[in-house]
């Protein structure tokens, strides 16, 4: 499930205008590289070291680089274009542009259920949150598996909960990335993403985020130039308990200025 950055709601000022296009971001991108100096972080697994930095000099040049537009953008949760989408799975505890947030542990239990007991279990357990901005579709081979063809992406930014909490406080926080199957009705994972706007600081932020295609595989990367950190996430089998799911292969963080 997504990890949401989640602050009371404000009046948000001042957001920037994102990108028009997603290859628009790679001069903001290179701008973040050059200015600060990144190092891998110890959470990264022996086997991918030499990977990862092989990425952190092509990204910070924007080379080999392919970014993935969307086919269908919006402004709006109810625009028309969702329609074909949403009408598709009707059992789904979360929509198109929607997420719950658990305790790790339940999420963890969540998964290990029968998948025609998740959603129960999440609308039950969880807090509920719904993008409230800059929605996108990808049709893309996220899993890198060209054999069972291209997956649904699904974008969103400003998620809003929890819904599902009557008495609660509403509360503003980052959005991400989902992946649906539209042909089982299942969430096959997610990535959590920053949005470029600080709700904590309630100021915009240089920001970026997207789908890339490099050295063949398909990726979602998370850069935050606020705190200093970079990921890149891959298709995968994290866990011997979970089905495999998007999760991190890359991380950096900044060095100390003057380290």
């Amino acid at each position: 499930m997504l990890v949401l950055c989640l602050v009371a709601i404000l009046p948000i000022k001042g957001r920037t205008q994102a990108p028009q296009r997603e290859v628009d971001k790679a001069e903001g991108i290179k701008r973040i590289l050059v200015k600060r100096k990144f190092q891998m972080t110890s959470t990264v697994r022996d086997q991918n070291k030499g990977f990862c930095q092989a990425f952190l000099q092509d990204f910070g040049l924007q080379r080999n680089i392919e970014f993935i537009e969307p086919d269908a953008k919006a402004d709006s949760y109810d625009d028309p274009a969702w329609q074909p989408y949403r009408g598709r799975c009707t059992n789904l505890a979360s929509e198109l542009f929607d997420s719950y947030q658990c305790e790790p542990k339940i999420a963890q239990a969540i998964e290990q259920l029968p998948q025609d007991q998740r959603d129960s279990q999440y609308r039950s357990s969880c807090q509920h949150y719904r993008g409230t901005a800059n929605f996108k579709h990808y049709l893309v081979d996220i899993n890198n598996n060209p054999k069972d063809g291209k997956e649904h992406v699904f974008y969103y930014e400003r998620a809003q909960g929890p819904l599902n909490m009557p008495n609660a406080q509403l509360i503003y926080g980052n959005g991400g990335y989902s992946v649906i199957d539209l042909d089982r009705c299942e969430l096959k994972g997610g990535s959590r993403t920053n949005d470029p706007y600080s709700y904590f600081h309630k100021r915009p932020l240089e920001t970026y985020n997207g789908i890339i295609k490099y050295k063949g595989r398909h990726y979602i990367f998370d850069l935050a130039d606020l705190d200093g950190t970079l990921r890149l996430d891959r298709y995968g089998t994290y866990s011997p308990r979970v089905e495999p799911r998007l999760g991190p292969v890359c991380a950096f963080s900044t060095l100390p200025r003057g380290g």
